[in-house]
């Protein structure tokens, strides 16, 4: 609870006008301002029906992400993985199964979507001088995750949630990436700066985007 935040995805009937957007965006100004801790701690988009069925490159969607405003965004292949996940997982808080408004998706195009998204990562592992590589532990623990959820499924053509895709790596990867995704988990809350991992968190990135390409761990 002190590193999560509400992740949501709202359905709307059409695309919303200019107009519906901005009230929206006032909305989301005034949970900013609440006492409340996951006030200024949401992320997620407003989809239409149409265009939530299957994932369409380059398409925008009103998106918040967690510390901003709500914006229009282009939605990446992640959200691929995204829809996969709130269709067999998601919590149904108002309207229809997820099921009858996203279609299936297939391991295989589960594993693409994945390897879409790694060379972004492999060239953030390049640029030692990039500002997050001076963030907390915290932030290195999520580094982590991403990488061994990305292992997960390439591996087993299924998704996992970050603490599920940890626990497999600490049984499934080889040395020394068992004992990183291991040591990880203290690290969830360490608001620490340690430029001492880096080396070595931008060494399990590279090995992952390696894994991707041969097929295999």
């Amino acid at each position: 609870p002190l590193t999560s935040d509400v992740d949501f995805l709202a359905v709307t009937v059409r695309a919303l006008t200019p107009t519906q957007f901005t009230a929206l965006a006032d909305m989301h100004q005034r949970l900013r301002a609440l006492p409340n801790p996951y006030g200024d701690n949401q992320e997620g988009p407003y989809i239409d029906r149409k265009a939530l069925r299957r994932y369409i490159p380059a398409q925008t969607h009103p998106t918040i992400a967690r510390g901003e405003a709500l914006k229009w965004s282009i939605h990446g292949t992640n959200w691929i993985l995204e829809r996969f996940m709130v269709r067999e997982h998601g919590l149904i808080v108002f309207g229809p199964d997820p099921k009858t408004l996203i279609d299936p998706l297939s391991a295989d195009e589960l594993r693409a979507a994945t390897r879409a998204r790694l060379p972004e990562w492999v060239a953030w592992a390049r640029h030692a001088t990039d500002p997050d590589w001076s963030l907390a532990r915290s932030h290195k623990a999520y580094v982590i995750e991403t990488m061994c959820r990305a292992l997960y499924t390439l591996t087993t053509g299924a998704l996992a949630s970050k603490p599920q895709a940890v626990t497999w790596a600490t049984i499934h990867l080889p040395e020394p990436w068992r004992t990183l995704a291991a040591r990880s988990r203290a690290w969830h809350a360490d608001a620490t700066a340690d430029p001492g991992l880096n080396a070595e968190v931008a060494a399990f990135i590279r090995w992952t985007a390696e894994v991707a390409e041969r097929g295999s761990i």
